[in-house]
Formats: C-alpha cells, structure tokens, sequence
C-alpha cells in the first residue's frame, strides 16, 4: 500500500508557480519593447510580418506562461489544504 503515497512539497510547487510567472513577466516585456522594423528595402512588409508574428507569438507565451504558473500555486494551495484537512481528519480519529 505504500506504493500509493503521494507526497508533494508545497514550497516546491510554489516556486515552480512564482517562476513560471516572472518568466511570463520577462516574456511579455521583452516582446512588447521590440524594435520597429528596419528599413529592409522591397523586403520591410515581409521583415514587418515576421516581427509581428514574433511578438504575437511572444505574448501568448507569456499568457500561457503565466497562466499555467497561475494553475500550479492553486494546485499549490488546493493540495496544502487538503493535506491539512486530511491530517485533521486523522488527528480527530485517534
């Protein structure tokens, strides 16, 4: 029955969670401070779309990046609690 153990470490988790949101962070800022295109001659439309794509791109890895880091510290939360509730539950048993 051991081999049905399931043992997180919040703290752990919680750091998963808070970097995962700065690197979102860090993400989104570096796609919203990208340079104007250059003068590229015939080629600036084309050099133009492949920069917006790029910060398109940019942001909805940061969306998601922040969004999953967002899920975790839940998970995080959800699990210490139910941790807590279950080792109550024992407590009050014995």
């Amino acid at each position: 029955m051991s081999d049905l153990l399931l043992n997180v470490d919040v703290a752990v988790l919680d750091a998963i969670a808070d970097r995962l949101i700065r690197v979102g962070d860090s993400v989104d800022t570096a796609g919203s401070s990208a340079p104007s295109p250059p003068d590229a001659g015939p080629g600036t439309p084309v050099v133009s779309d492949v920069l917006a794509r790029l910060c398109a791109g940019a942001a909805s890895l940061a969306e998601s990046l922040r969004g999953t880091g967002s899920r975790v510290a839940e998970a995080s939360r959800v699990y210490a609690q139910e941790d807590a509730d279950a080792g109550q539950s024992l407590h009050e048993a014995y």
